[in-house]
């Protein structure tokens, strides 16, 4: 494979040049000094005052970039332009006879991607993990580490603090018998961040993150928690969460996956998600677009699930309509040649899921090529995942 390939090379050149690399290192090192006694020079002057804050910013990223803070040298993987994607559960990831059967689906086809569990009630991150992603990056494919944040139960017995209670002080459940940590709660957002940086150390080239969300409690739900605004928290955690792990390692890349939904409204669907809100927090935000999920009516159909390529387009399109009014707020004016610019920019980052299961309607080789050609059509460029929960994927539904 000529990905594969290209890393072998660079590894096997860059082990001769530590050398240069340290020597040039060092002279870029002198010259930010350099700089920035210069800036403290000019301190009093009002146009230099920012001056330190962007020194400080351009050395940090030299650092990370020269001595690859971080990220070990072996795991760096040149990232595709765009992620055409498919999910693995943690137990098929670790069947080598089925993680195989994955990679050369990878191989055959379009693919560039997966999506590996790392984290639900419980985290798997272990030696196994990391020579997975080796193998993973010896056939140039992108590994991306999909972690559960508030729906985890596996911290019950060690810190039921964390969790929401009902009012006679038993941890409350879901009406799937789920236990939920309380978003709130900002020792449940180290827990989460630490598992996160674990995943970097794996070598993982991106995170994902699910549930990144309130529960949707019923009106009638038993459940005690302050009277909150749920979108700040949120906000605030993603916020955190982000700058947490760039600081860590400012290769890594970050994605955040949504319901649907949030593209269709604007408010935060009682759970804490604003589509908009959270958006300029992650690198690559992935609604899922499952027509399956979608209720009679909507878009004037009994049955979303059969009409695919029609559901996946005028929701992309009443998402891309958020965003460019974002935009529009953001640069203050409505010049199309003005607001473009941030707007293309935003769009780039819009790499939604696809429904590949048979709910609603028969999901063969011709309908994911539909919910395909919608994300083309809707002008998106950074690609597409794949969902099936079993793990088997249509292949007449991929390129070779």
């Amino acid at each position: 494979m000529t990905a594969n390939k290209a890393v072998l090379i660079y590894l096997k050149i860059y082990g001769k040049i530590n050398t240069v690399k340290l020597y040039s290192f060092t002279i870029i090192l002198l010259l930010i000094f350099i700089i920035a006694g210069g800036v403290s020079i000019a301190k009093n002057f009002d146009f230099f005052k920012k001056i330190p804050a962007a020194v400080f910013l351009f050395s940090n990223n030299i650092i990370n970039r020269f001595l690859n803070v971080g990220r070990p040298e072996e795991t760096i993987l040149q990232k595709p332009a765009r992620q055409m994607g498919i999910y693995t559960t943690v137990w098929i990831s670790r069947s080598s006879k089925n993680i195989e059967k994955r990679i050369d689906l990878i191989d055959r086809t379009e693919l560039t991607a997966v999506v590996i569990d790392v984290k639900d009630s419980g985290a798997y991150i272990d030696d196994y993990t990391k020579q997975l992603v080796g193998r993973l990056h010896e056939h140039g494919i992108y590994a991306i580490a999909r972690l559960v944040v508030f729906q985890d139960s596996s911290q019950i017995k060690a810190h039921p603090d964390w969790y929401f209670k009902k009012s006679d002080g038993y941890l409350w459940v879901d009406n799937r018998g789920w236990y939920w940590m309380d978003p709130e709660n900002r020792e449940t957002w180290a827990y989460n961040v630490d598992i996160a940086k674990k995943a970097i150390d794996a070598g993982f080239d991106e995170l994902n993150f699910d549930y990144i969300r309130y529960p949707g409690f019923k009106k009638d739900d038993d459940v005690v928690f302050p009277s909150v605004l749920k979108n700040h928290i949120i906000n605030d955690f993603a916020n955190y969460l982000t700058s947490e792990l760039k600081k860590y390692d400012s290769y890594i890349t970050l994605s955040v996956d949504l319901f649907a939904y949030n593209m269709l409204r604007k408010d935060d669907l009682g759970i804490g998600q604003n589509f908009v809100e959270l958006y300029d927090y992650f690198d690559f935000v992935s609604p899922m677009i499952y027509p399956s999920h979608y209720l009679p009516g909507n878009f004037g159909f009994d049955n979303p699930a059969e009409y695919p390529y029609e559901v996946v387009l005028r929701t992309i399109e009443k998402g891309k309509a958020q965003l460019w009014d974002k935009s529009v707020i953001e640069v203050g004016t409505t010049t199309p040649a003005i607001v473009n610019p941030v707007f293309e920019k935003r769009l780039k980052k819009l790499r939604p899921w696809l429904q590949d299961f048979n709910i609603g309607a028969i999901y063969n080789g011709e309908m994911i090529r539909k919910e395909k050609q919608a994300v083309y059509d809707a002008g998106l460029t950074s690609g597409w995942l794949l969902w099936n929960p079993r793990n088997v994927y249509t292949e007449e539904a991929l390129d070779k």
